[in-house]
């Protein structure tokens, strides 16, 4: 956080709040906030995935076809 603050100090200054064309000015904090979305997704679960082949996983058959939700939660 310490190095956001000075990074938004040096690139926009104190007078006037971040707008949206700043953000391309600011890549330190693009990539803290893809970090933190990483962590931290905002929805449990990605689009629903199809299966192209059937396969089997943890003992556990998967048939071709079959929709499938991803949890990003348990993930991470």
């Amino acid at each position: 956080m310490k190095r956001a603050r000075e990074v938004i100090i040096t690139v926009i200054g104190f007078k006037k709040e971040i707008e949206d064309s700043d953000i391309s000015k600011l890549p330190f904090l693009q990539v803290m906030l893809k970090e933190a979305l990483l962590l931290h997704p905002p929805a449990p679960f990605l689009l629903p995935h199809k299966v192209k082949v059937s396969t089997e996983i943890n003992g556990y058959m998967v048939p071709k076809n079959a929709q499938v939700l991803v949890n990003v939660w348990a993930i991470g």
